[in-house]
Order: C-alpha cells, then sequence, then structure tokens
C-alpha cells in the first residue's frame, strides 16, 4: 500500500464540486483508493462524491489517500502531481463583500421618498426576463404517500430522467456551470446515494416517500442524508 500525505488546500473544504473532481481522478485506477481525514478520523472510499462529502474535510485538515492494488505505483504518481498542483483548482475563494456605493437616484424617484436597499452586482450589463418567485418544496409533504408495489420503477425511473436532464443540459453548457452540473450529477449516481434507498426499501420494506406510522420513507431518509452532509454535517 502508498500514501499521499497532505493538507487540504480548499479555502471552502471538500464540498460537492472538488469531491466530484477527485472521485473522478481516483476512479480512472483500478487500485483500492481510501481517503482519510485524521482531524476527524474519517475514511472515505475515495472514488464517492457522497463518502468523500461526508467527512467534513475543512481548509488545512490533515488528510491522507491510501492506494492499495495492480495500478498503485502509477497511480500514486499521478495523484500526487493531481494534489500537489490542480486539487486547489476544483474549489474558488468566496468573494468578499464588496462595499456598497449609494448612487443618486433620478429626481422623479427621489421625490418618493423610497426606502432603498441597495446590493452587490453579481453580472454587469441589462438583463430582460421574467421575475419568478422561487420557492422550496417542503419534503415533509411527501410523507403522507404510502408505500407501493411501484416504489422500485419509480425510483430507477426518476433517477434515470434526472441523469438524462442532467446530461442535456451539460451539452449545452461548458465552463464553470459544466463543472457544476457533473458535480450534481455524479451525486445523483452515486452508489452510495441509489444504493442506500434500494437496501431500506428492501430490507426495511419502506416506500420512497412515507413509512411506517408516517416515518420518512426511504427516498425522504436519503435526501435528508445528503443534505446534511452537503451542510457539512454527517448522518
Amino acid at each position: 500500500m502508498l500514501t499521499i500525505q497532505f493538507l487540504c488546500p480548499l479555502p471552502n473544504g471538500l464540498h460537492a464540486r472538488p469531491a466530484w473532481e477527485l472521485k473522478e481522478q481516483c476512479s480512472q485506477w483500478q487500485s483500492e483508493i481510501t481517503f482519510i481525514n485524521h482531524r476527524q478520523n474519517a475514511k472515505a472510499d475515495a472514488k464517492s462524491s457522497l463518502a468523500l462529502i461526508g467527512t467534513g474535510t475543512l481548509f488545512n485538515d490533515s488528510c491522507s489517500l491510501n492506494i492499495s492494488g495492480s495500478d498503485e505505483e502509477q497511480a500514486r504518481r499521478v495523484l500526487e502531481e493531481y494534489i500537489q498542483v490542480r486539487f486547489i483548482d476544483s474549489d474558488s475563494v468566496q468573494p468578499t463583500q464588496a462595499e456598497l456605493t449609494a448612487h443618486p437616484l433620478p429626481r422623479s424617484l427621489s421625490r418618493l421618498n423610497p426606502d432603498l436597499l441597495y446590493g452587490n452586482v453579481l453580472a454587469s450589463g441589462v438583463g430582460v426576463g421574467t421575475l419568478t418567485l422561487l420557492q422550496s418544496d417542503s419534503l415533509d409533504s411527501y410523507r403522507a404517500i404510502p408505500a407501493s408495489a411501484q416504489d422500485s420503477t419509480r425510483l430507477e425511473h426518476s433517477l434515470a430522467t434526472l441523469a438524462e436532464q442532467l446530461n442535456q443540459q451539460l451539452r449545452e453548457r461548458d465552463g464553470e456551470s459544466k463543472t457544476i452540473l457533473s458535480a450534481h450529477l455524479s451525486l445523483i449516481q452515486d452508489d452510495e446515494f441509489a444504493g442506500n434507498i434500494r437496501r431500506l426499501m428492501t430490507e426495511q420494506h419502506q416506500g420512497l416517500g412515507g413509512g411506517d406510522h408516517q416515518q420518512y420513507g426511504a427516498g425522504l431518509r436519503q435526501t435528508f442524508c445528503l443534505c446534511q452532509r452537503l451542510s457539512a454535517r454527517t448522518c
């Protein structure tokens, strides 16, 4: 077994996007590769985005990659170069809060004495479009859906449909958007995510939405677990 020791160089920690890129690098090799966060005493399959996120790795954490297998020598050389040189490029420094400058209003508006809220410009220029109110869907509403014999079929259809939609968007995007979409696609295709749902449905006879006594079903439980991991908590 060969080991690569390093300090996590990512300013924002090991979140979805760098986890996906590290997973892609490790998945090229036949060797078994284990990611270890020594501060958290957490181990993860380096070929699983979800497992990597679940380690709760933060900037400057002491970490290592253990590599064991037929191509471990070559894998160590390539991965060591990636960790030392390019791993940090998979993250980005959060922009600092810019001072808000009060711009003078046209006289016709200033006469109305409006209460103003100044914000930061995300993209310069003028945009034309329809204002849409975005509201998050409450997962609690799905608890009332009873388990069904068709749940397994619905799960596979839903995963395949979402993957197809993301792949379609990937073909139409480039740059930063394409990287983020690839990270999203990696999460839903991760064996740990879909595999845990299938296991809960089979072993504990849970439905996708609701479970016994209005408990969360397999799909909701795994979705909450994913949300917690993305919020830097483990479940």
